[in-house]
């Protein structure tokens, strides 16, 4: 979403891996998911290709989110 509103279209990974594993901060990384990954997406060829790509966003959030709560 970020990326499309920054102006690009055709956004898509292109590679993910644990690049964190066996680092000191490893857990640190791990209790968070967190994964190092390459991206690749284009500028529009038009103004209306970007608009496509923007009306084609979904930013709708499912009425039974819960985030957990600490303490």
């Amino acid at each position: 979403m970020a990326v499309t509103l920054a102006g690009f279209v055709d956004f898509e990974i292109t590679w993910r891996a644990d690049v964190f594993s066996g680092a000191p901060q490893s857990s640190s990384a791990d209790s968070f998911g967190t994964l190092g990954i390459n991206f690749r997406a284009r500028k529009p060829r038009n103004e209306a290709e970007w608009g496509a790509a923007l009306a084609a966003l979904n930013c709708a959030v499912p009425a039974q989110l819960r985030y957990p709560v600490s303490g």
